[in-house]
């Protein structure tokens, strides 16, 4: 989840950053408005609570550089995490939810990238980093007790390590959400994106009996399909066509993503991110932070080896880490430009910064 209250709250000054009202005059008056409007409680936007994963996926930065240990989260770690988290208020969503449908035009009927982003990710607490969740032996019990503080959750896996008896525990234990990835239509191609393991005869037979099995126990959890926009050739457009048209009658929320990671695998360069993000500019800084699977708090989902590493959770509370000096730095470097060199956000990564619109940038 983010803090939905500093992304409505900013959307006045936003404009004016977009539209290049400023200059690198007004530097630490922006850097001031930005601290103002942020809220000095941190929102976690998702806890890894294991890095550890058996697929060889072509478009993710893990297969070839990640070099952290492989580690789960504790029961302790992943509690204490927990006890410092609250869920948005029912009334700040529904003023959440109409500023959407006014601001983009997307409402629980919208099917795309942009959608799921401010209708799920906005009030769920993702339960993945850089690992699979199925093969996480305790993601049950941390799904359950994320339900009993009433934390909304989800997590995104690959349908080829479905566990029907596992999926059904999951949804019984009050998962929000469940994604899979689904990035072609058939085996072959299947196992050509995301490695051996990977298939999709299979996986899509266990998914109809998990549609059927959640509505035979009337269970709640959103079932989340999608497939990655990996190519703009005819063959790969009509796939997409034929991947939404798989789902219709199906009680799936269905939708075909862009491309994340490009600066890591640009597969087409005709590809356009479709995210709100491309229009606009990082606010994660801001936002939210990520907890990995060792502890180690970082401000950006993307940050594979936690190379922005401002605390670790063993060691001080989210609170302080939220609001100490390196993340202050580094807020001010979003909007000024001054990173250090070869820092990932600058030179490693596909969103633009609020500096990038400064006047005189």
């Amino acid at each position: 989840m983010f803090d939905i209250k500093f992304f409505q709250n900013c959307s006045s000054l936003k404009k004016r950053i977009v539209n290049k009202e400023f200059t690198g005059d007004d530097i630490d008056f922006l850097v001031d408005e930005f601290d103002k409007l942020r809220n000095n409680e941190p929102h976690v936007f998702n806890v890894e609570t294991s890095n550890n994963c058996n697929m060889r996926c072509i478009m993710c930065p893990r297969t070839t550089s990640m070099t952290r240990e492989i580690k789960n989260i504790t029961d302790e770690e992943f509690e204490s995490i927990i006890n410092q988290i609250s869920p948005h208020a029912e009334n700040d969503l529904k003023v959440f939810l109409n500023f959407i449908e006014d601001e983009y035009r997307i409402n629980n009927l919208s099917r795309s990238e942009n959608a799921f982003y401010f209708l799920v990710s906005a009030q769920c607490l993702t339960l993945h980093g850089f690992g699979e969740p199925l093969i996480d032996k305790n993601i049950v019990k941390r799904v359950n007790l994320c339900f009993e503080r009433k934390i909304p959750t989800y997590f995104s896996c690959v349908p080829a390590n479905i566990n029907i008896n596992k999926i059904v525990e999951l949804m019984e234990n009050g998962l929000s959400v469940l994604k899979f990835s689904i990035d072609s239509l058939d085996d072959v191609e299947a196992k050509a994106v995301r490695g051996e393991r990977n298939n999709f005869t299979s996986a899509y037979k266990k998914l109809e009996q998990i549609l059927h099995i959640k509505k035979e126990k009337k269970l709640q959890t959103r079932i989340v399909c999608t497939m990655l926009d990996l190519s703009t050739d005819e063959q790969s457009i009509n796939k997409q066509k034929r991947f939404m048209e798989l789902w219709q009658g199906k009680d799936v929320f269905a939708y075909v993503k862009s491309l994340d990671n490009r600066w890591y695998n640009d597969l087409d360069k005709n590809l356009k991110n479709k995210s709100h993000y491309s229009t606009q500019y990082c606010e994660f800084p801001w936002t939210s932070l990520s907890i990995m699977s060792n502890g180690n708090v970082v401000p950006c989902t993307q940050d594979y080896d936690a190379e922005m590493t401002f605390g670790n959770i063993n060691n001080e509370s989210l609170f302080s880490i939220w609001n100490n000096e390196q993340y202050e730095v580094f807020r001010r470097a979003h909007i000024s430009g001054k990173f250090p060199k070869g820092h990932k956000c600058n030179e490693r990564c596909d969103i633009k910064k609020a500096y990038y619109y400064l006047n005189d940038h």
